[in-house]
C-alpha cells in the first residue's frame, strides 16, 4: 500500500510533504523537458551546419539551398541532384550538377527518375530523404537522448493533388532540347535565365499538361547544372487547402475556432508546405515550436508533456490538431481576460507568432497579460488592431497579423460549415 504522508507526522505536515513531493516531480519533469529540448535544438543546429558544409563542398559557395518554411528541399545520396518543392512560388525544381558533357545521358536518367519520384513520394519517402533529421537523430542517439518522432506511414503521395507530370517522352524531349545544342546562362535567377529552351510539345499543350522548362546553366566553379522546372497546378493553394479540409473542420469544431483562422495561419506560416521548417526551429503546416507550442498543445490534448521531433509535426493531421489546440489555449487560457472576442482573436493571432508576453508589451510596459487586458478592454477591436500593428515589439509580428487577417477572408465560407 502506498502511504503519501510520512508515518508519525501530523496530517498538516503530511499534506505539506505531499505538496513538496509533487512540486519536486513537476520540477523534475520540466527540467527533463528543457534538457531534451536543448539537446534537440543543439542537434538540429549541428546537423544544419554539417549539411550546409557538405552541400557547399559539392555545389560551391553561394549554391547552398536548404529546406525552409515555404519550400521543401532534398538531395540525392551523392548530393549532386537537388529537388525543391516551392509552395509559395508554385513549382517543383530539379537540378543536377555535372562537369563533362559525356555525363549527360546518365544525368538525364537521374532527372527523369527524380521527376517521377516527385509525383509519387509519400510522407514516409520524404522522411527517408530528410538528411538534416538523420544527422540530428544520430547526434541525439550518441547523447542517449530519446525524442518522440513517429514517421508518417501514409501511402498517399504528398503532391498527388498539386502536380501533373508530363509523359516520359515529353520529359525526354525537353531534356534533349535543353542540352543539344548547349544553352547556357550565368549567374541569373531562374526567372531571368535563358528562356530559349521551351519545354512542352504541341501535343502536350493540347493535353493541357503543365509547361515544363529545362536549361543548362554554367556555374562559377567550372561546373554546369541542368535545371528543370515544373509548375504546380493552377490554383494549387486551393487544392492544398481542400486536402486538409476534413481535419481542419474537425479540429476547428473541437477547439471552438473558425476554420478560416486555421487556414489563414497555415497559408501564412507555410503556404501549405506540410514539411515546412524554420530556424527557430518550428515544423509543419502551422509551424509549431517543439519547446513551446508543441509541448503546451500536446499536454492540453493528452495530459502529458513531451518534446516531439520533426516527423510528428510533418504529419498533417497531427500538426493541425496541435496547432488548433495551441490556438485554443491562447484564446481560452492565456488571453482569456480580454473580453471582446474580436479583440481577443487579434491578440491570439499575434501571440501565435510572438507569445502572449510580447502582445502585452504592445499595450503596457511589461509582459503582464493581466495588466494589458485591463487596457485592451477599454479599447474597441479596431483600436486594438491598430495598436498591435503599430506597437508590437517585432516588425515580423506586425506584418504577420495583417497577413493572417487578409488570408482569413479567403476562407470565410468554411466558417459556415462549423457551428461554434
Amino acid at each position: 500500500m502506498l502511504c503519501y504522508s510520512p508515518c508519525g507526522l501530523a496530517e498538516e505536515d503530511g499534506f505539506e510533504a505531499l505538496d513538496a513531493l509533487l512540486e519536486a516531480q513537476f520540477q523534475y519533469t520540466d527540467d527533463t523537458l528543457e534538457a531534451d529540448y536543448q539537446a534537440l535544438d543543439a542537434a538540429l543546429k549541428k546537423a544544419h551546419q554539417r549539411f550546409r558544409n557538405e552541400i557547399e563542398g559539392v555545389w560551391g559557395e553561394g549554391e547552398v539551398v536548404l529546406p525552409g518554411k515555404s519550400a521543401w528541399v532534398d538531395y540525392s545520396l551523392n548530393r549532386k541532384l537537388r529537388r525543391s518543392f516551392d509552395f509559395e512560388k508554385g513549382f517543383v525544381q530539379i537540378e543536377r550538377i555535372f562537369k563533362e558533357d559525356s555525363e549527360l545521358d546518365s544525368v538525364t536518367r537521374e532527372i527523369q527518375a527524380a521527376i517521377h519520384a516527385a509525383a509519387v513520394d509519400t510522407g514516409a519517402d520524404l522522411s527517408s530523404k530528410d538528411t538534416l533529421w538523420q544527422y540530428a537523430s544520430q547526434d541525439l542517439h550518441n547523447r542517449a537522448v530519446t525524442i518522440e518522432n513517429p514517421v508518417d506511414t501514409s501511402q498517399r503521395p504528398v503532391m498527388a493533388d498539386l502536380l501533373d507530370i508530363p509523359e516520359s517522352a515529353v520529359v525526354l524531349n525537353v531534356l534533349k532540347n535543353a542540352t543539344k545544342p548547349m544553352q547556357q546562362s550565368f549567374g541569373l535567377s531562374p526567372q531571368q535565365e535563358n528562356p530559349a529552351v521551351q519545354t512542352s510539345s504541341d501535343t502536350d499543350k493540347q493535353a493541357h499538361r503543365p509547361e515544363m522548362t529545362a536549361m543548362v546553366i554554367a556555374m562559377a566553379n567550372d561546373q554546369k547544372k541542368i535545371m528543370v522546372t515544373i509548375p504546380l497546378r493552377q490554383n494549387y493553394l486551393s487544392s492544398a487547402a481542400a486536402a486538409y479540409q476534413p481535419k481542419v473542420l474537425i479540429e476547428a469544431a473541437r477547439q471552438s475556432l473558425p476554420p478560416s483562422l486555421l487556414y489563414a495561419i497555415m497559408e501564412t506560416e507555410s503556404h501549405f508546405n506540410p514539411r515546412a521548417r524554420s530556424h527557430i526551429p518550428a515544423f509543419g503546416l502551422m509551424q509549431l515550436v517543439p519547446a513551446s507550442g508543441g509541448v503546451d498543445a500536446y499536454q492540453h490534448l493528452y495530459g502529458e508533456k513531451l518534446v516531439l521531433g520533426p516527423d510528428y509535426f510533418y504529419n498533417a493531421d497531427q500538426n493541425v490538431e496541435l496547432g488548433a489546440a495551441y490556438l485554443n489555449l491562447l484564446n481560452t487560457r492565456y488571453l482569456k481576460r480580454i473580453r471582446n472576442s474580436l479583440s481577443r482573436i487579434y491578440c491570439v493571432i499575434a501571440a501565435y507568432n510572438t507569445g502572449p508576453g510580447n502582445v502585452a508589451r504592445a499595450f503596457v510596459d511589461s509582459k503582464s497579460v493581466l495588466v494589458a487586458a485591463e487596457k485592451i478592454n477599454k479599447l474597441t477591436p479596431e483600436a486594438v488592431f491598430e495598436q498591435l500593428v503599430q506597437r508590437l515589439p517585432y516588425k515580423e509580428t506586425r506584418h504577420y497579423l495583417q497577413k493572417v487577417i487578409s488570408a482569413q477572408k479567403k476562407y470565410q465560407e468554411m466558417d459556415q460549415l462549423v457551428r461554434l
